[in-house]
């Protein structure tokens, strides 16, 4: 264990520096101002109405906040499960307020800065340098993820700004700040369920800190609590202790089954295939019921076909990471769908001088994919050149949260957008990369000088 615990205080000094550089701190500013610049312009240009599961999440948002009710009622217990239940609580707060979906964009762009400080200040304690910091903000702010998807009312935002807000705090001297991590976390949990790779990363941040054990009891004190909390709140909505979503057996049904082929396709809920259920059948059935009917209909074909399971298994882990455009329909208005192979097709075209004439928006959508493939290509760099250089242990909760997450995709189902919550991992990966690269290589020409 104590290979595990080793202080990484010299690696880190001799990887990064001590010194930090004034024209690096101005290059992050300046790329946090543009930003802000083109989260505004996607706000004020954007003018579509909200799709797939944002689409779900405003309608069942309005139908609760002008019901005065929250969500999930025991009617929608019934021929359907719930989804991305925090999130939708936290809508209906806002439709009380007002009813104009661009509050939700707002409260997006709110959630983003929030999300940015908290990965900024996780860089610094891990790293212990202003310049690995400088180099997170430049990337962070570069990638266009961040401009467009602020215009979506989903999940992914609200999820991992709570998420990463939570560990940030984690790493404050405050010692009663474990509790609020946990309470944070499972709340996080309530919006999307990947808080658990979230809370062990938490676990494993209070073991390297070598943390008393009232620091984890806080821990899992303020887990425990929201949990409580959450579930006595849907049991006097619904009438039932409630926290996950309750039909995610579907994901995994989606990755396992005849058609399967590694990527978000829902085919299989159509009819006859192995997920289809009768609509007028299906309108009685209750969650537990359509639960256990897409487990096992996962389970069977799994057991049928293990190895055709397990090969599909590359497919999904290249469909998560290979692409970083599916933000960009907010630049169509949500009247193109830019996340699937069509719409790469069709920029091929247009590169070949047919076709429609590149937007704006394709502009933007191949600048972010562009500087996501740098990104990733460096986070994988990073990866090895931490192990190199010695300061993996530094980073090695972030490593875990994203081979936790990247495992709970693995065997359920690919998609592009399930990567969005460990982008500010990659980004400070990336980070720490390019700045010890660029050390080094200054202390190089310092010796070479110095020999002439």
């Amino acid at each position: 264990m104590q290979f595990f615990l080793r202080d990484e205080t010299d690696a880190r000094l001799r990887a990064f520096g001590a010194r930090s550089s004034k024209p690096l701190c101005i290059a992050a500013v300046i790329s946090y101002c543009f930003m802000l610049g083109m989260q505004l312009y996607s706000f004020f240009t954007f003018h579509g109405e909200p799709t797939s599961d944002a689409w779900r999440y405003v309608t069942d948002a309005l139908r609760c906040a002008r019901a005065g009710v929250f969500y999930p009622q025991a009617a929608d217990l019934v021929g359907k499960g719930t989804a991305g239940t925090g999130y939708v609580n936290l809508l209906i707060l806002l439709f009380r307020v007002t009813e104009n979906v661009r509050a939700a964009y707002i409260l997006n762009i709110l959630l983003v800065q929030l999300l940015l400080f908290s990965v900024l200040y996780l860089a610094f304690r891990a790293t212990e340098s202003r310049d690995v910091c400088a180099w997170t903000a430049i990337f962070f702010c570069l990638s266009a993820t961040y401009w467009s998807e602020v215009c979506i009312a989903r999940t992914e935002i609200c999820f991992t700004a709570l998420a990463f807000f939570g560990l940030a705090l984690l790493f404050s001297e405050r010692g009663g700040l474990p509790f609020l991590t946990g309470f944070i976390l499972a709340s996080a949990n309530w919006i999307r369920p990947l808080g658990t790779a979230f809370m062990a990363a938490a676990v494993w941040t209070l073991i390297y800190r070598k943390s008393k054990w009232h620091g984890y009891l806080r821990l899992a004190a303020g887990f425990g609590a929201a949990v409580l909390l959450i579930c006595c709140f849907t049991a006097h909505n619904c009438g039932e202790y409630l926290y996950q979503p309750t039909i995610s057996s579907g994901n995994m049904l989606m990755g396992a089954n005849e058609d399967a082929d590694g990527s978000y396709d829902d085919t299989v809920f159509t009819e006859g295939k192995a997920g289809y259920i009768q609509p007028e059948i299906k309108k009685d059935m209750r969650y537990t019921e359509i639960n256990a009917h897409y487990s096992e209909a996962a389970s069977k074909w799994i057991h049928e076909n293990p190895t055709r399971y397990i090969r599909l298994m590359p497919r999904k882990l290249f469909y998560m990471y290979i692409s970083d455009t599916y933000s960009g329909d907010v630049y169509f208005d949500n009247l193109k769908q830019t996340s699937g192979s069509e719409y790469i097709r069709e920029v091929v075209s247009m590169l070949r001088g047919e076709g429609r004439s590149f937007t704006s928006g394709d502009i933007f959508i191949c600048w972010g994919q562009g500087f996501y493939m740098l990104t990733f290509a460096l986070f994988l760099w990073g990866v090895i050149r931490s192990m190199r250089k010695g300061y993996w242990r530094s980073l090695s909760f972030l490593y875990g949260i994203f081979l936790i997450g990247t495992a709970m995709t693995v065997i359920t189902v690919g998609g592009g957008r399930y990567h969005f919550p460990y982008l500010p991992i990659l980004f400070i990966t990336a980070a720490a990369c390019v700045q010890s690269v660029k050390y080094s290589l200054t202390e190089k020409r310092k010796k070479q000088h110095e020999n002439h």
